[in-house]
Formats: C-alpha cells, structure tokens, sequence
C-alpha cells in the first residue's frame, strides 16, 4: 500500500492532526514511539452513531488498546466498555467509566474477578460456561444479591473471518455451544440468585463486507428470539460482538457502514421484528473499529541493504513493540515520513522492513513500497492504534520499551 503526501492526508489519523503536526515528533525522535490521536477515536464513534441506528449501543473493547488516556477520552464521548479481566475492570473505574457502562466477558475468569465484578454491580457477567455461572451464583448468594448474566454461546455460523483470531466454526474456549444451551438454561433456571438477562455472541474478526456482519448481527438476534419463546424468557440485552474491520491493503476495501445501517434499519423496523425488540437494548462491542487508525508508530532506520535482490531497512522498533503482524501474518501500512516531510521525488521501491531484534519473526512489512529509504530516515507504521503495543513482548531482549503520547 503505497501513500503519496495526498493520500497521506486522506488518513483519518492525519485527517485530525495533519502531516504538519507530526513534524516536531519526527524532528525531535529520540526513540520509537507510538502517538495517538483523540480526535481520531471521536470521528469513529461519531461514524457509528451517524449510521447505525440509535437502538444499537457502543461499547469499546478495550483489550484493543487499554491505554489510560485513550480510555479517558473514550469514557467522554458516553459509550459502554467490554472488559476482559480484572485489571480491565479497574482500568475502566479509573478512566471514569461507570459500572452500569461496563460488561465483564472472558474464558477463564477466576473466582476473585466475579467476586470484584459482582461487587461492583457492572451492567452484565457474560458466563461462558456452566460450573462459571455456578460459582457467580455462590457468590452472588453470599453477597445477598441476584446478579444479572448474559449468557455467551458458541454458534455453529460465523461471519468470515480471514485469519482465526475469535470465531470459526467447530470447537471453541469461548462460550458454550449451542446444542448444550437447553439443558444450561433449564438448570439455571434452579439457581435462585442468577438472573439471565440476555445472550452474547461474538464469533467474527476483522470483517470488511458489510452484508456478512448484516447476516451475521439478523442470526444473532434471531437465536435471541427464538430462546427467549421457547423457554419463556423476557431478554433485556442482546450483545452482538463486533468484527467490523479496517483496511490494511490495497485488495481490501473500507467497510461500507452506511449500507450497513440501512440493513439493519430495514431489518429491526419490520413489524414482527421491532415489537419482540421493544424495551430490548442491541449491542455491538468494537475494538479495532475504534482505536486502529487513531495510532502511529515511529521508528528510525538503522541501516538499508540488499540481500539476494531484495532491499531491506533495519529499524530500531520492532515486534517487541508491534507484534502483531508477525502474529496473525497481516502486515501493517507504513510510510517513509521523512521522505514526505522532505517532499522528496518520488522513488518507490519495495522494502523488507525488518527490526533489530535476533529472530527472523521481527518484520513489519515483507513488500513494502516506500519512497527510497536512507539511514536517519523515520517511518511511520499506521493503522497502529488497536493491538499495538499492548499486544507485544516488550521485554524481549531487554530492549528499550516504547513511549506512548496521545493528542487531544
């Protein structure tokens, strides 16, 4: 994915900042650094609540960056926050979320995370197994409370992932499949300080094809339905996931919200949907959608060379950083930003964009087609705000741990 100056501008982080804005941070490096805009995070939200029909709610998932500033600004635009564990929990309190704007998933949550969740009177539990719910409900009983759960299933649909990440069809950690939710539902029914308030589904990842996560969100709700009439159920909330996905490449395409929107207008005004739907809040849970295109990352090149034809920039940054494209084999847009602050003449060649660290793992970009690289100049890694460096190894080889500044 090559970017000229005008396509650089056209990016919705330097749409908040402009290329100019970034020039004192590349003028000044002093190491790598990642740097997000808040502005950046705002024009997502504000393009889900522009399309999206008012009765879908937003939750940020913050496990795609939990930074404390970001999650501050996030808290100030009035969405919900999906938490995945207890450090996330008391991330959220401490950014200012309130509970009732805080859902707790998970897997694998330890009985001293229900207790502190159920304590805290969050909006929901979303139970992922049954023994999971028996212990909610000790707890729960101890405490003299009835706590509200959301009951996670694992469907035998999913939306399309490209690369498995959350969903696929088959076995799975998450949730409890959907063959076995008769009998979880019948004997929890038994359990007197459970409360099942809704279901929560969330089986895709990164899904840029709008009529996939329509199809994927109307199957979603119609399961909802159709439990809540076969055993007598009145669900307050349905929690749909997310996957809506970004673009890292040329051969893929922005999502198209707005058609998005209409679909699910369309399908939540048809009458026989709208009245099992009323008093009922629709969630969606998105990370990636958020964050991704609110961060940077910059990194100096070290040395260039060539290696059996191929030419290479060794960085001082890499994947104990940014580990994600060695992790899922998705390779991140990057620019050569002092070749555009320099307004160079244009150059592209295709580079191997590697780090420093002692493991062929540590690349960014295979094929890279950047203005000529010299030694001193600093690239700019984008789409960097969500699984960035809270994803990574920053201890690997004792390197030096990377800065995080955030704009207003």
């Amino acid at each position: 994915m090559y970017f000229n100056r005008k396509d650089l501008s056209r990016h919705p982080f330097f749409k908040s900042i402009g290329i100019s804005g970034l020039k004192d941070f590349a003028g000044k490096y002093s190491s790598p650094v990642f740097i997000y805009s808040a502005e950046a995070i705002t024009r997502q939200i504000n393009l889900f609540r522009k399309y999206i029909p008012q009765k879908f709610k937003l939750f940020y998932a913050q496990k795609s960056n939990p930074n404390h500033a970001l999650l501050k600004h996030i808290n100030s635009t009035g969405i919900g926050c999906q938490t995945a564990s207890l450090g996330e929990i008391k991330s959220a309190i401490k950014a200012g979320f309130t509970p009732d704007k805080i859902m707790f998933t998970g897997p694998g949550k330890t009985e001293e995370e229900l207790s502190f969740a159920i304590s805290k009177n969050l909006l929901s539990v979303n139970a992922e197994s049954f023994r999971e719910i028996e212990i909610i409900s000790r707890i729960a009983k101890r405490k003299g409370r009835i706590q509200d759960i959301m009951l996670r299933i694992n469907p035998a649909f999913e939306a399309g992932e490209t690369t498995r990440i959350i969903g696929g069809k088959g076995a799975s950690k998450f949730g409890i499949d959907y063959s076995q939710i008769p009998g979880v539902i019948a004997a929890l029914k038994k359990l007197s300080n459970i409360n099942l308030c809704g279901i929560h589904i969330f089986n895709s990842s990164g899904i840029l094809a709008y009529g996939k996560i329509l199809k994927n969100t109307i199957d979603v709700i119609r399961i909802a339905l159709e439990l809540e009439e076969k055993f007598n159920l009145n669900f307050k909330r349905i929690d749909l996931g997310g996957g809506f996905g970004i673009p890292y490449s040329n051969s893929e395409k922005e999502l198209d919200i707005k058609k998005l929107g209409i679909g699910l207008k369309d399908f939540i005004n048809k009458k026989e949907i709208k009245n099992r739907l009323a008093g009922k809040e629709l969630v969606f849970e998105l990370g990636r959608f958020i964050s991704a295109y609110s961060g940077i990352y910059l990194t100096k090149v070290l040395y260039t060379k060539k290696s059996c034809g191929k030419n290479i920039a060794i960085t001082d940054g890499g994947i104990h950083h940014l580990l994600r494209p060695a992790l899922i084999g998705q390779s991140f847009p990057a620019v050569n930003f002092s070749a555009i602050m320099q307004n160079r003449k244009k150059e592209a060649e295709s580079y191997l964009i590697a780090g420093p660290l002692c493991t062929s793992l540590d690349e960014f970009n295979s094929d890279a087609l950047l203005n000529k690289i010299y030694p001193g100049d600093i690239l700019a890694v984008l789409n960097c705000g969500a699984y960035g460096f809270t994803e990574s190894m920053p201890l690997f080889l004792t390197q030096r741990k990377s800065k995080e500044i955030i704009i207003q």
